[in-house]
């Protein structure tokens, strides 16, 4: 669901005027968004103010009082009919609605405020007449909104306008993780899930834009017409797909490989397009606030590739969302221009990523309540086909196993 903090379903949400579908869909809105919380929160704060804040005292007439009021009835019984014969019908709902426009316009100009914090106090906004004050009682606070949220590692694009990318090729923690599951029986710890490695298991192409990185050729000479006059280094490869665990993100999906004849150091960093993105996270790596570039793994050996996985999320994901500027062997490369267009069909490599990518974090306990087996079994029915390839096949096994082993 593509869901903003000023969104008229967050209101109807509240009043529980949704559908179960679309409550739930902004309830996994809302445990991933912190701004969707907080309108959320005070909206139920007013709502709640406006039930309890402004309901008129319970009042009980004493037996005299009743008294007058049915013998003053009586006495204006004959007048009131005499009245209702030429009072014409239209006036009783535009008197209604004039109260109505009365006490929104009210409600409007007076200083309304309503507690933030769970730890502040509603201010009276009624009139402290001493009636008021001796039948009102204390307005509690609201309980604050309980939604899981995800695991840190967002930053924020104005503050991080650039990340440096990590190159980590050769790593894979299937096997232990295929034993645990299959062998043992049991689902591994959080602490043993890597997200980065997992991704890493597979050569993925992707099939979005692409660039190459090449260097003078030292041996070139002119009857050597084949030889060219540089060398190909590395060939980075990207490609945009919807998040399926936050549908109004966007996955973008990095490739790395080096030629097959000679190791390349490879720097890569992402800048995101401060008009449109207002943050972004690495999945499966989050380096630290001072981590210098030069900390960063950078070497890419030869015939090996790299994946990696940046979560955007963006005012318009279906535009620009910045670049990707890259190095190898210290000559730079030509940038890439990530420019996302939404009803671009994906390749089925990054079907299957997004698929490693919610899994890892399933199997982390990461996203919990957002990620659960129904979004699983619906990633693994979209990536089963009979051209699968056979470790994708196998992979996809071994989720549904996974899932069997899950109690809760």
């Amino acid at each position: 669901m593509n869901l903003h903090s000023e969104d008229p379903r967050i209101i109807a949400y509240v009043l529980g005027e949704l559908e179960v579908a679309e409550a739930a869909a902004i309830e996994r809105a809302a445990a991933s968004d912190p701004a969707i919380q907080q309108k959320i929160q005070e909206a139920q704060e007013i709502q709640h103010f406006l039930k309890n804040g402004l309901t008129p005292p319970a009042r009980q007439l004493l037996p005299h009082q009743r008294d007058i009021i049915r013998r003053t009835a009586a006495l204006a019984l004959p007048a009131k009919r005499s009245l209702l014969r030429n009072f014409h019908p239209w006036i009783i709902p535009t008197a209604a609605a004039a109260v109505i426009a009365l006490g929104a316009f009210l409600l409007i100009r007076a200083p309304l405020t309503w507690p933030i914090h769970a730890s502040q106090k509603a201010p009276a906004i009624l009139p402290a007449t001493p009636e008021i004050l001796q039948t009102s009682a204390p307005i509690p606070p609201p309980a604050p909104l309980q939604v899981t949220t995800a695991k840190p590692g967002f930053r924020s694009a104005a503050d991080f306008p650039a990340l440096e990318l990590p190159i980590l090729p050769g790593k894979s923690n299937l096997t232990p993780l295929t034993q645990s599951i299959r062998n043992a029986g049991q689902l591994p710890s959080h602490a043993a899930v890597r997200l980065e490695e997992i991704l890493n298991s597979f050569p993925l192409r992707l099939s979005g834009s692409s660039a190459i990185a090449r260097s003078s050729s030292n041996n070139w000479h002119p009857d050597k017409r084949d030889g060219g006059m540089s060398a190909h280094l590395a060939t980075l490869s990207t490609e945009m797909i919807a998040c399926p665990w936050k549908p109004s993100a966007t996955l973008l999906l990095i490739s790395a490989r080096a030629n097959s004849q000679k190791d390349c150091n490879l720097k890569i960093a992402f800048h995101p397009n401060l008009k449109n993105i207002f943050r972004y996270r690495l999945l499966g790596f989050n380096p630290g606030k001072d981590d210098a570039p030069s900390e960063l793994p950078t070497q890419l050996t030869a015939g090996s590739y790299t994946t990696l996985a940046v979560e955007i999320e963006a005012s318009m994901p279906g535009g620009e969302l910045g670049s990707l500027e890259w190095s190898a062997d210290g000559t730079n490369s030509p940038p890439l221009s990530l420019l996302h267009k939404p009803d671009a069909e994906p390749s089925d490599d990054a079907r299957f990523a997004t698929l490693v990518c919610t899994y890892a974090q399933w199997l982390a306990g990461e996203q919990a309540g957002i990620i659960d087996k129904e979004i699983l079994s619906a990633l693994v029915r979209e990536n089963t086909s009979a051209t699968i390839p056979p470790d994708h096949a196998d992979f996809i096994k071994l989720i549904a196993t996974s899932l069997n082993l899950q109690t809760d």
